[in-house]
């Protein structure tokens, strides 16, 4: 096959599969580390692969889609091994496999190919899907007190929060306090027993919403950032 033909021939739809796999999979790695962490520092990183393995579905020839495809594998391969996330190898090697899954260059490489990336994909969604469904799911673990700005760790008010949760209310993993933002206070985080009934869970939380210098009170879940909100 010459020159002029692998430029002006359309992308096989194999390899343009592969292309939507990778693409899914960095999409669902990116808004799992959304969801678990929120708009921490360096979350926003994440979709950098979402956004680079959608590149080489803009282009409608085959060679071109061939190299788009060899530099998005390479950059994904670097941000996963700079942010050292191993799901993010699976579209790294989705957008490889899609560079030479053509069946119109080679039919018995482009069937392994699509072989592999069909089982790649097959382990990614099931990762993910573990990952993603206890997120979802799993009851709150304990609450998130946001304070206001007046509110400092070294007032009795501090151990007017700690100690009779601590003490009466089945508080256990001890408590966590965040640096204050802009015109807030502390936020500090508080682990209830995981056999805390649900009007225990309320006690504690009619305790801390009546401490003065807290603004509000949140249910905290683990690994949901977004559900943590209030």
């Amino acid at each position: 096959m010459n020159r002029q033909n692998l430029t002006t021939e359309k992308v096989h739809k194999w390899p343009r599969a592969l292309a939507v796999a990778a693409l899914l999979t960095s999409t669902l790695t990116a808004g799992w580390s959304h969801l678990a962490l929120g708009n921490v520092s360096g979350v926003w990183v994440g979709w950098l692969p979402a956004v680079i393995t959608a590149i080489p579905l803009f282009t409608v020839r085959r060679k071109p889609f061939e190299y788009a495809c060899l530099a998005a594998g390479v950059l994904v391969l670097c941000l996963a091994v700079v942010g050292a996330s191993l799901v993010m190898l699976f579209p790294a090697a989705l957008i490889f496999l899609a560079a030479v899954a053509d069946p119109g260059r080679a039919p018995r490489r482009a069937r392994v190919s699509v072989l592999v990336g069909l089982l790649l994909a097959i382990v990614a969604g099931v990762a993910l899907a573990g990952r993603i469904y206890p997120a979802l799911t799993s009851p709150p673990v304990g609450f998130i007190v946001h304070t206001s700005s007046e509110f400092t760790v070294t007032e009795p008010t501090f151990e007017r929060v700690v100690q009779p949760a601590a003490t009466g209310y089945g508080v256990e993993g001890g408590v966590r306090v965040d640096a204050a933002g802009d015109d807030e206070g502390p936020t500090i985080t508080i682990q209830f027993r995981s056999n805390l009934p649900a009007d225990g869970q309320e006690r504690l939380r009619r305790h801390l919403a009546e401490v003065p210098g807290v603004t509000k009170v949140c249910s905290w879940y683990r690994d949901n950032h977004l559900r943590s909100r209030c």
